[in-house]
């Protein structure tokens, strides 16, 4: 991301303000966690104003080696439908905030679900799907077009920019975020596609996977309900699916714990809100919308009774400090 910004600032303090390392190599700096909103806020950081191209020129640099084993498991898929399905399936080794779901049909859709809700995470889901169409040209040697390619969030004035690099439409406040495919498309052959090579590098995968699901309950739960916060407090039932397990597992792994879902999330919707009332000017009716609460005044009572202090003192209090 950093690479592809014009004029973003030096290097080294870019990648240590999300805890990053210049001097760590690619394999060390891979095993660290970034925040969210510290991703998010460097995005914003190093995106000029009137620049909306950002995301197209990470696109265009990004090598399926640089997602590591993930990558590697895109490569040796057979084909672009292969492919995808191994995305949505092992994304989780390198985010957890994304979601990939390859919908069947007569125009088979690649649908992504993650939050809107900021102008960071409106780039970082710009990059995303401009990443696994770059992926997929790369390893299929194949120019590949989608039929559509939509956002949920406002576009820029003019969208000739995207859609040049998608080869396609490029539809702004759509219904989700989403690549169209034709069949045709899903059945393109990968250059390097390799059965035994492809199994172990499953096998690998899924260990990763496990590992990375190996993080506390409460603080995986915690995320998904942070990232589904502008979309309303998420029920528990949501979460469970997300997650990969049933209701009454994630219940009983979380009592395991020592926590509720009820308590992690509404640990979450307040955490979120502090953080919008620190970092934005938004007013406080956006921000009880943005963090699931029914309304403005639900948000103040929660707020005061965690905080000791209503949302707007807590404002005053930290601007002045």
């Amino acid at each position: 991301m950093i690479d592809a910004a014009r004029g973003a600032g030096a290097r080294d303090e870019l990648l240590a303000s999300v805890g990053l390392s210049a001097s760590a190599s690619p394999l060390e700096a891979a095993k660290e966690i970034v925040g969210s909103d510290a991703y998010y806020d460097l995005l914003e950081r190093v995106t000029a104003s009137g620049d909306h191209t950002l995301p197209l020129r990470y696109a265009a640099l990004l090598q399926p080696d640089d997602l590591g084993a993930l990558g590697l498991g895109l490569k040796t898929a057979a084909t672009v439908r292969e492919a995808l399905l191994r995305l949505g399936r092992y994304i989780l080794v390198l985010s957890d905030t994304l979601e990939y779901e390859l919908r069947p049909g007569d125009h088979p859709t690649l649908v992504m679900s993650r939050p809107s809700h900021r102008r960071g995470a409106q780039l970082a889901n710009e990059c995303a799907l401009g990443a696994v169409v770059s992926v997929l040209r790369r390893i299929t040697g194949v120019e590949i077009r989608p039929e559509l390619v939509t956002f949920r969030h406002p576009g820029p004035a003019s969208t000739t920019d995207h859609e040049a690099f998608f080869g396609c439409s490029v539809d702004f406040d759509a219904d989700g975020n989403a690549i169209v495919f034709t069949p045709e498309t899903l059945a393109t052959p990968t250059q390097l596609g390799d059965e035994g090579l492809s199994a172990f590098l499953l096998a690998e995968l899924d260990d990763l996977k496990r590992s990375s699901a190996d993080r506390s309950l409460e603080s995986r739960v915690y995320s998904a309900v942070t990232d589904a916060l502008p979309d309303g407090v998420p029920r528990r039932a949501h979460i469970a699916r997300r997650l990969g397990m049933s209701e009454r597992t994630l219940h009983r792994r979380l009592a395991d714990e020592g926590v509720s879902f009820a308590s992690v999330a509404r640990a979450a919707q307040l955490d979120a809100a502090e953080a919008l009332l620190v970092q934005t000017e938004n007013s406080l009716g956006e921000i009880a919308f943005l963090t699931g609460f029914s309304d403005q005044s639900a948000f103040s009572r929660a707020f005061r009774s965690h905080f000791g202090a209503t949302p707007l003192a807590y404002r005053t209090s930290c601007a002045s400090a």
